[in-house]
C-alpha cells in the first residue's frame, strides 16, 4: 500500500511539500519563518488528532496515543515566545471531516506523516542558522529521531493488514487524495486571512 500510494499520489507531494520549503529550507532562514511553519501545522494537528481518537477501531490496529504530535508543536509554540492566549486563537482547519472508519483515517495518516520522514534532515539544516530555537523549540522535529522509519513500516503494515480487497485499497488511496486536497484549502484559503505570512 505504501508504494502505491506513493504512486498513485505523486501528483499531490510537490505541492504538499512546498511549505516546508518556504518557512523551513529556502534562504533567508528565519525564527519568525519556523514558528509560523508550526502555527500553520498546530492548526491542522488539532482537528486531525480530534478525528483519529474517534476512529472506531483504529486504536486496535495502531498506535494512534504514539503518533499524536500537536501536543510537541504546541511546546515549541510556547518555547518559541506564543502565549496561550496567542496560541488558543490560532485557527483550525475547519474542512476536516471526521473519519468514518479505518480506511479513511489511514489514508489521512499517509499524508500527514509522510513529512515526518525528514524531520532529521530539516532540524539539521537549521541547527545552524536557528541554533538557539532549535535548542528550546524542537520537540516536534526531536520526536521522530530514530523511530520515523518504524513508524513508518508500522502505518505501511497497518493498511496493508485491511487492504483486503481492491474496494478498501480504493478506499485509501482515494481518502489520500482528499487529505491532500484539504491540506491544499488549508494552507491556501482557510488560513490567508488568519496565520500572517511571518510572525
Amino acid at each position: 500500500m505504501l508504494a502505491r500510494l506513493n504512486e498513485d499520489t505523486k501528483v499531490f507531494h510537490a505541492e504538499a511539500d512546498a511549505e516546508i520549503d518556504t518557512f523551513l529550507l529556502r534562504d533567508p532562514i528565519t525564527a519568525s519563518g519556523y514558528r509560523t511553519y508550526l502555527m500553520r501545522l498546530y492548526g491542522f494537528l488539532i482537528p486531525y488528532e480530534a478525528a483519529l481518537a474517534d476512529t472506531p477501531g483504529l486504536d486496535e490496529l495502531i498506535d494512534v496515543r504514539t503518533r499524536a504530535n500537536a501536543a510537541m508543536v504546541l511546546r515549541d509554540l510556547v518555547a518559541l515566545g506564543m502565549t496561550g492566549s496567542a496560541i488558543g486563537a490560532l485557527p483550525q482547519c475547519e474542512s476536516l471531516p471526521g473519519f468514518r472508519g479505518v480506511a479513511q483515517a489511514l489514508g489521512w495518516m499517509y499524508v500527514v506523516e509522510r513529512p515526518q520522514l525528514a524531520s532529521g534532515v530539516i532540524k539539521r539544516h537549521l541547527a545552524v542558522p536557528l541554533g538557539a530555537e532549535m535548542a528550546r523549540g524542537s520537540a516536534y522535529l526531536s520526536s521522530h529521531t530514530g523511530s520515523v522509519g518504524r513508524a513508518w513500516r508500522e502505518l505501511g503494515e497497518a493498511m496493508d493488514q485491511i487492504a483486503a480487497t481492491p474496494v478498501i485499497a480504493d478506499r485509501i488511496v482515494a481518502e489520500a487524495r482528499t487529505a491532500f486536497r484539504c491540506l491544499r484549502r488549508w494552507r491556501t484559503i482557510e488560513q490567508v486571512e488568519t496565520i500572517p505570512l511571518a510572525v
